[in-house]
């Protein structure tokens, strides 16, 4: 079926102004060389270029009349558009385009419409103005300019200066698509640019928009970088989501090794599930801090804050050793003197009801040996050691294979040191002790025991108290031996500073609690020092 259009067009300028008279659209409808008659919906739009360009405004008109072939329609098409720039008319009827478009001249003008034999361009409010049904309706090339350029020059509103889209709901699908056809294009050369000159913090260069549960924004890379972020000022990526699940969630190549960014219980939750036990969750490696932890100051009330929290095992693992919390400190092999931790922690009060551990460890569980703290060298206490009880430990000499012994510490209120050994006396049956050139700057208050060997020694006594860091015996059986031990409170600065407190009033926050709770029959919740929870 062809149909011909031949109409006249009337646009009035009122005399001095830019406003127009809608335009009396006259024309005669042929239907296969055949006068037309019946109700045609037909479509009027109003373009800046004789081809493609842009549709400024359209108007529909439904069922418009043909009787013989004739029909007449008014076209109102916004004032604003008439500004003295060129302007055409293209028309549509029963949705098929009529080429070529008409200019309109602002003076009473004649017009002839032909339908074309194809007829593939249409204007719809939400789509571009241009669609295609089959096959390219456009083909630009150019060996030095922009093929193509579409613009909005509107200074408000939301028109897109390009609109490309597609009715196909099949695999890889694309509305709009960019490519770069050179296999070694220059750095930074894209298939698809976006750029933003506005300089408020709110401008987007390139946006993508999902409406249901796929990407936003998909990049992908054989061997390269899938999405690649930089900014020489701002932030390189930000990621925001007003639901619960993960702002940013990163999978490498299988389901083992996963990264979630800003769960509902983490800022960064990082896996690493390999079924052969092997693999780190999270590696890091700065030049100062490699890992910085920091547990807010928000909330008030029973609340629990950590800044490193670690974990590791489970009850049915096959894995042999667990760390929660492994630390290893390197010194340099030369350079002078290096200081290097394996772990340090410290911890700060603010007030005088305030506890703080610089380190704190707790064993749990039935049975076992158990050690809070396992120490493989020499440990030094730069302060006062208290404890519940204390002993030492060893392999029995006698059955070291099979066996421990164990001794009680020796236990006094004061500040004790205790010297002891044996002496030979001389003819007369006396004899001098030499003690440690430090003895008198570190000792006061000195005690002594003599214990006769080999025969009793009745008139045995101590001649001459410590002086000059010696003391003399007599009274004793010649040539006999004699053991001798002296005890001294210590007095040096140390001592002094940090004295022992036998008896004390517990503060405030520690009455009706206990540093043994288990010893007087009672649980964790009543401990001075309760354990941590466990997971």
């Amino acid at each position: 079926m062809k149909n011909t259009v031949q109409s006249m067009i009337a646009l009035a300028i009122t005399a001095g102004s830019t406003i127009a008279a809608p335009i009396t659209y006259q024309g005669t409808l042929e239907d296969g060389g055949q006068p037309a008659n019946g109700l045609y919906d037909m479509r009027f739009s109003l373009a800046d270029a004789p081809t493609i360009g842009l549709l400024l405004q359209f108007i529909d008109i439904a069922d418009v009349e043909v009787v013989n072939g004739l029909f007449e329609v008014e076209i109102d098409f916004d004032d604003s558009w008439f500004d003295g720039s060129e302007r055409w008319l293209a028309v549509r009827v029963e949705g098929t385009n009529l080429n070529p478009r008409t200019k309109i001249n602002y003076a009473p003008y004649a017009i002839r419409a032909t339908r074309a034999q194809q007829a593939n361009l249409a204007f719809d409010l939400s789509a571009p103005w241009v669609s295609v049904d089959t096959g390219v309706i456009i083909s630009a090339t150019s060996t030095g300019a922009v093929p193509i350029t579409g613009r909005s020059s509107n200074s408000s509103g939301t028109n897109a200066g390009v609109y490309g889209r597609t009715d196909s709901g099949s695999p890889n699908a694309t509305g709009v698509l960019g490519e770069v056809t050179d296999t070694t294009p220059g750095g930074f050369s894209a298939g698809v640019r976006g750029v933003n000159n506005g300089e408020s913090f709110l401008g987007v260069g390139v946006s993508g928009v999902q409406n249901g549960s796929g990407y936003g924004v998909y990049g992908f890379t054989p061997s390269g970088t899938g999405v690649y972020a930089s900014s020489s000022q701002g932030t390189g990526v930000f990621a925001n989501t007003n639901s619960g699940d993960q702002a940013g969630r990163f999978v490498h190549n299988d389901d083992d090794t996963e990264v979630m960014l800003a769960t509902n219980s983490y800022a960064i939750e990082a896996r690493h599930d390999q079924t052969d036990g092997v693999g780190t969750a999270i590696y890091a490696s700065g030049g100062q801090r490699a890992i910085y932890g920091v547990a807010g100051n928000s909330g008030f009330g029973n609340l629990t804050r950590v800044g490193v929290e670690g974990y590791a095992g489970a009850f049915s693992t096959g894995a042999d050793t667990f760390y929660g919390v492994r630390g290893f400190g390197q010194n340099p092999a030369s350079g002078g003197s290096r200081t290097a931790f394996g772990v340090y922690g410290s911890a700060q009060v603010g007030n005088s009801s305030n506890t703080a551990y610089g380190v704190y460890g707790a064993t749990f569980g039935p049975g076992g040996t158990q050690y809070a703290g396992y120490f493989s060298g020499n440990v030094h206490v730069a302060g006062t050691l208290s404890k519940l009880s204390g002993s030492f430990k060893i392999d029995h000499p006698l059955d070291p294979e099979n066996k421990y012994l164990s001794h009680s510490f020796v236990e006094s209120p004061d500040m004790m040191n205790i010297y002891n050994g044996v002496i030979t006396l001389d003819a007369d049956g006396n004899a001098v002790v030499d003690l440690p050139d430090y003895f008198e700057a570190l000792n006061r208050d000195f005690r002594y025991q003599l214990t006769a060997i080999g025969a009793p020694m009745p008139n045995l006594y101590i001649a001459s108290e410590i002086s000059s860091n010696e003391f003399s015996i007599a009274g004793g059986v010649p040539n006999a031996k004699v053991s001798w031990e002296v005890m001294g409170i210590r007095q040096d600065p140390s001592a002094q500073a940090n004295p022992i407190i036998v008896e004390e009033q517990k503060p405030e926050q520690h009455r009706g609690k206990y540093l043994d709770p288990e010893a007087y029959g009672v649980g964790n919740d009543q401990a001075i020092h309760p354990r941590p929870e466990q997971h």
